[in-house]
């Protein structure tokens, strides 16, 4: 007997009913596993760690896919092999022709492949099963490209726990393994890059070694002690010393050997610079400040985490000595034109031939400054108070000046050696190594450097001819001459001139004008 009709919309009513219950719970599967995958996607994407990041793709795969294992093939175009270090349970290197199995099926094709029975397919490679111990299955593989499509790898995933792999998973698995191919580039992009950091480090490290400065003398052995011992700290540094004398090499080895020296070495020289430039060069401009000018970085938050060196200190302005105090105070940088601090952390090493007391005494240099900046106070002897540094300086120059000329010559004679070290080099070391570049550049090949190729002991033009005139024209005569000479030395760079002339880069340029002297 039927039953009534009310039973029969009731049981219509419920299977709908239980329907729907499924359906919703199917839904509400999917939205978890979308939510998931976000989820995933964001946490792979954060992670730099190359080994860790692959590790934890293949496990929250297999999490969220019910697979028991899960495999990662980075493909070596050179070799054409595909390889692995990483896989869900196994942690030993696997390697095989990127031309074999599914695996390289999927290298070749660049399509996804799903597989229920991988026994019966033929193209299962059943060796690695063999390698490995290992019973597959089911598998769902699919290609890693780069974001401009290049082939990375594969991704597969073995043996689902409940049944085969379904249409539905192998959706989710494709798009896991989109997300997994970003973040496997970047990690990749990121260890070559920190790969490079540390070899420029290492690199730089040895370029500015402390065995690179020359200092057989006590004094220098003294000053390279405490060199040393202040590297790792981040309290600024005061080096004091004539032009020519190497603060800036002493500066940079300091950076090079501390725990800064993965982060900028950043010189700006305060003499080259007009007050209003300078501003702008340590602490950056906003846009809009004047017509046609960009937003730019200051030094300052460009030497963030890293050093900042001002050399020639003494030549800054009160009013950007202001400005660079507040700075070393509140650790905060306000660009000219903005509003906004933005937190610097700069180590700072300052460097100056002046008399920094005589200048706070002028009124020229702040004392608070000068307090701030000479918390450690190194000072490099000038050369004629080392002499002992001369014979190994002449060697140490001459040789790199010889391999960076790819020029053979048979070195100095006695008389030659013995003028350079007798010399008192009022430019110091680099005075000295501009006289034996000058040596070098024109002597001839194969033959000896003699006394008489050295500049200072040839008859200079002033010697040469009788002066006559009043005071100032011979005063003019002799500033020309030596400004020619400098330019000459330093083939026309100004602030090496005005260094090894014992004056600031504006005075030599005013000095040039009033001279008349072209350059």
């Amino acid at each position: 007997m039927p039953p009534p009709p009310e039973d029969v919309e009731t049981t219509t009513l419920r299977e709908e009913i239980q329907r729907l219950r499924e359906e919703n719970r199917r839904l509400q599967a999917r939205n978890d596993r979308l939510s998931a995958l976000l989820a995933i996607s964001k946490f792979w994407s954060a992670e730099k760690d190359f080994n860790l990041l692959l590790s934890m793709i293949t496990q929250e795969t297999c999490r969220v896919l019910g697979a028991d294992r899960g495999s990662i093939f980075l493909l070596d175009p050179e070799r054409r092999v595909l390889w692995s270090t990483v896989s869900k349970d196994l942690d030993r290197v696997i390697e095989f022709d990127a031309s074999k199995g599914i695996a390289g099926y999927v290298v070749q094709s660049g399509k996804v492949y799903r597989s229920t029975d991988v026994y019966q397919d033929p193209r299962f490679n059943r060796e690695i099963d063999r390698e490995t111990g290992y019973r597959t299955r089911n598998m769902i593989c699919a290609p890693l490209r780069t974001m401009k499509g290049a082939m990375l790898g594969t991704f597969q995933v073995l043996n689902k726990a409940a049944g085969d792999f379904t249409a539905e998973d192998e959706e989710i698995f494709l798009a896991l393994a989109a997300q997994a191919a970003v973040a496997i580039e970047n990690a990749m992009f990121y260890r070559e890059l920190t790969s490079t950091r540390d070899r420029l480090t290492r690199e730089l490290r040895v370029r500015f070694g402390f065995q690179e400065i020359v200092g057989a003398s006590p004094l220098m052995q003294n000053l390279l002690s405490m060199a040393r011992r202040v590297c790792d700290s981040s309290i600024n540094i005061l080096i004091t010393g004539e032009s020519g004398t190497g603060k800036d090499l002493l500066a940079r080895t300091i950076h090079h050997n501390s725990n800064r020296a993965q982060h900028p070495y950043i010189p700006i020289n305060c003499a080259a610079l007009p007050e209003t430039l300078l501003e702008a060069e340590l602490f950056g401009i906003e846009q809009g400040v004047a017509t046609g000018v960009d937003r730019r970085e200051g030094k300052l938050e460009l030497a963030h985490r890293g050093t900042l060196f001002l050399d020639e200190v003494g030549d800054m302005s009160l009013a950007v000595q202001a400005k660079v105090l507040r700075v070393l105070q509140d650790r905060e940088v306000v660009r000219v034109g903005g509003k906004i601090p933005r937190t610097v952390d700069v180590r700072i090493i300052a460097a100056t031939n002046r008399d920094l007391e005589k200048e706070i005494t002028a009124g020229r240099f702040r004392r608070d400054l000068y307090y701030r900046l000479n918390v450690v106070h190194l000072h490099i002897p000038p050369l004629r108070r080392r002499p002992e540094d001369i014979p190994i300086l002449i060697d140490r120059i001459y040789r790199r000046v010889c391999e960076r000329e790819k020029k053979s010559l048979r070195g100095f004679t006695a008389k030659a050696r013995e003028a350079l070290c007798h010399h008192p080099w009022p430019g110091n070391v680099r005075e000295l190594e501009n006289e034996i570049e000058r040596a070098v550049a024109l002597a001839d090949p194969n033959s000896f450097i003699d006394v008489g190729d050295l500049s200072f002991l040839a008859p200079s033009r002033s010697s040469r001819h009788h002066h006559v005139g009043s005071l100032p024209e011979v005063v003019e005569g002799v500033e020309r001459e030596m400004i020619r000479e400098a330019l000459l030395k330093t083939k026309g760079n100004k602030s090496q001139a005005a260094r090894l002339l014992g004056i600031t880069r504006e005075g030599l340029r005013k000095k040039m004008k009033r001279l008349a002297i072209d350059g």
